[in-house]
């Protein structure tokens, strides 16, 4: 860990995507960080995403830009496939790492990466960013204090069609979702998220069972008209039980109208999650109800002490819930005991996936340790 600072330099790899839409703004919205450079892959390319975003410097090698003494933390926001080598070169710098999720293709790649990251004894911090999410931090408290009682069962369906593919068509900035060896699709960030919340907010999984399909294998690039195959999930269906014993289902679909419904439900009352903002789950803010078994229903709002200080107009959307993280990740910086995900929950999930996986070829329920 770094000595104490009033303000942590952020060198930002790949600013001109979920770079800039996310990170860049989250940033701006907190005092405790400065984005002070940015990586691209082309000169051109990485000059706009700088001046576009008021970023004072920017690089086309991202372990130049990691060994500037004003780059304290090092955010990968680019594809997956590229997080393992880039993510290397912040650590061999010695920097602290913000890796966006999935942190690898594979839990092998994971799993060397957390070594590693313990071996340069920094700072890291992995982008399941619903935990920053005041309302489902506000959920696990509700849940643990025993709101709802003992709970029996979580209950989710998530509807995203135009994840990775709407109506059997792609875009090429997202053709590579299509691809399972990518480490990106479907299973690993639209079930992953949630299902990393489910663990957050009521307790880890134990034992899986699961059924992955791809139900558009045949996939139109918009741009280009050709048609491309896909072997990813688009379909995900996962049973399974949580540590202190309730039971979950979720399924993910990639068609209908986009939203979700998470139901937490107690030996008394019920916890229902559902969208404000029309977002993925790990983006939105969310609505919350408490229903009780005489059939009384309550709005709830997540009390004022579980938003972070934010110093700036914060509004609705993909840089909400990066926020919140990065300002957990700032409060350890300093010093302080603040909760947030690390590499080692990244392998965690990592290897909760390969369980899904392996329960959806095998036909076998899975241990997850």
């Amino acid at each position: 860990m770094m000595e104490k600072k009033i303000q942590w330099g952020v060198g930002i790899v790949g600013a001109g995507g979920w770079g800039g839409l996310a990170h860049v703004p989250a940033l701006a919205a907190l005092a405790a960080y400065e984005a002070t450079a940015v990586t691209g892959t082309r000169p051109e390319s990485a000059q706009e995403a700088a001046d576009r975003h008021g970023i004072g410097r920017f690089y086309t090698d991202a372990s130049e830009m990691a060994k500037q003494p004003d780059v304290d933390i090092v955010a990968v926001t680019v594809k997956v496939p590229e997080h393992d080598r880039l993510i290397r070169m912040a650590l061999e710098a010695g920097k602290d790492v913000y890796s966006e999720w999935p942190l690898a293709r594979t839990t092998a790649e994971a799993e060397a990466l957390l070594a590693l990251a313990q071996k340069r004894g920094v700072s890291h911090i992995v982008g399941l960013q619903a935990r920053g999410n005041p309302t489902v931090r506000y959920i696990r408290d509700l849940i643990a204090e025993g709101a709802i009682g003992r709970i029996l069962a979580v209950n989710v369906v998530t509807l995203l069609p135009a994840f990775p593919t709407s109506k059997g068509t792609v875009d090429l900035a997202h053709a590579y979702l299509l691809d399972e060896s990518n480490g990106a699709d479907q299973l690993t960030i639209g079930a992953a998220h949630v299902l990393d919340s489910i663990e957050y907010m009521v307790a880890p999984f134990i034992e899986v069972s699961a059924s992955l399909a791809t139900q558009y294998p045949e996939i139109n690039v918009l741009e280009t008209g050709k048609m491309v195959w896909a072997n990813a999930p688009d379909h995900v269906l996962v049973a399974g039980k949580l540590a202190q014993g309730s039971l979950v289902s979720a399924q993910f679909v990639n068609a209908g109208a986009s939203g979700f419904t998470l139901r937490i439900v107690g030996t008394e009352g019920e916890l229902t999650a559902t969208p404000r903002d029309g977002l993925m789950f790990q983006m939105d803010r969310l609505n919350l109800s408490l229903a009780r078994p005489s059939g009384e229903v309550r709005t709830l709002e997540a009390p004022d002490g579980y938003a972070s200080t934010i110093t700036r107009d914060l509004l609705p959307g993909p840089m909400y819930n990066v926020a919140h993280l990065y300002a957990l990740f700032a409060e350890r910086l300093d010093g302080g005991e603040a909760e947030f995900p690390d590499f080692t929950q990244a392998v965690r999930m990592h290897r909760l996936m390969d369980a899904i996986r392996a329960a959806s070829s095998t036909g076998v329920r899975q241990t997850v340790e």
